[in-house]
């Protein structure tokens, strides 16, 4: 992800993350993919490992602010953390990933290549296939062989149940929206994780929910219109999914704000605090955080035990999370931190949803 480091520090009540520093970063886009390496300091950490560096694939850049800003400086964690050098192929978008892939596995030294994005998986086992170095994409377990390819998977419904708990908290207008960007199997998961934490602080408030369209993750235009369509509504917190529509999500928001309303806005995945207008608008974001997973991976590939199950993320790992903010009182951190509990716990269920019509069946009850 060029060569910005950014860090981020974990609060130790369970699902929050205090975020200590993170760049502007992109959505899931084409173009020629250009390689970009970053070594770290030597350490000994590499000693146990057969390869001196790692890669990392990307269908858009690191401006999404979600998927790929976080795929991108997570594996550059990763890679810092354990003394590895990553190369970075941002940008790639969908036509040949089989190709890009490949050209990153092959580059010397090279011993795993992250495929980030849903989409690789085919073309991810093609490229292990033809270069024999293990890859790892996400979203769907039927991918895994084991030794060769790994897949990651999210429990996203889980923080999106702690950010649901946090919007009915911080409403007043008992009106909650959700912006869809496309048709993704995550972004029904958080969604429907997001109803169901909502009405269990107030099973009376009601939330809406628009799309862009089926592909719609880098539609800023149209994430703009959404989001103006739920406010119009009455609809005073927003949770946007997005990529690169989160820009026309908190474009909206903006705008409002400058219209003298109170709209509070939940983002996905990655940190957005340097689009939000005034830092007031932000109210949290239910962050994703892969570095140990790719940490883990790195680490099984040495110990000859990679792939061997899907490698998930949720809130008992630290791969699903919620970001602190000033808008998150003590109040409402302990009703988030009662609902993590009971999560991680499982003594509270959270449905998770995989298709919008799975999404609208929780929605209805």
């Amino acid at each position: 992800m060029n060569s910005t480091t950014l860090k981020r520090a974990a609060l130790a009540a369970g699902a929050f993350a205090l975020v200590a520093s993170l760049a502007a970063c992109s959505g899931r886009g084409s173009d020629t993919p250009s390689a970009t390496s970053t070594t770290p300091a030597t350490t000994d950490s590499t000693a146990a490992l057969p390869f001196t560096r790692i890669a990392i694939v990307t269908p858009a850049t690191e401006a999404d602010h979600g998927w790929n800003q976080v795929g991108l400086k997570d594996a550059g964690e990763a890679a810092g953390a354990l003394g590895l050098t990553l190369d970075s192929y941002p940008n790639v978008g969908y036509d040949d990933p089989q190709t890009n892939i490949e050209q990153a596995a092959k580059k010397s030294g090279v011993g795993f290549v992250i495929a980030h994005a849903s989409g690789f998986g085919d073309a991810a086992a093609k490229a292990e296939a033809a270069t024999g170095v293990p890859v790892l994409v996400t979203d769907y377990p039927s991918k895994q062989v084991p030794g060769k390819v790994g897949v990651i998977t999210f429990s996203a419904e889980q923080v999106g149940y702690l950010a649901g708990v946090a919007a009915a908290e911080a409403t007043t207008s008992k009106k909650l929206g959700i912006a869809i960007s496309a048709d993704d199997v995550n972004w029904y998961a958080m969604a429907g994780g997001f109803d169901e934490g909502a009405k269990s602080i107030d099973p009376s408030i009601g939330i809406d929910v628009a799309y862009i369209s089926q592909t719609g993750y880098d539609d800023a235009a149209g994430g703009k219109k959404i989001v103006q369509q739920l406010i119009a509504k009455g609809d005073d917190v927003v949770f946007g999914m997005g990529d690169g529509a989160t820009e026309g999500y908190i474009s909206a928001i903006n705008d409002a704000d400058s219209a003298g309303g109170s709209v509070k806005y939940i983002a996905d995945i990655g940190d957005v605090t340097d689009l939000v207008k005034n830092p007031s608008e932000l109210l949290t974001s239910a962050l994703w955080n892969f570095t140990p997973t790719y940490e883990q991976a790195i680490k099984d590939i040495a110990a000859g035990t990679f792939a061997q199950k899907p490698y998930n993320l949720d809130l008992a790992n630290g791969g699903m999370l919620l970001q602190d903010t000033p808008q998150l009182t003590s109040a409402i951190k302990a009703d988030i931190k009662t609902a993590s509990d009971g999560i991680v716990a499982g003594t509270i269920k959270v449905d998770q949803a995989q298709t919008k019509d799975q999404l609208d069946a929780i929605l209805k009850k």
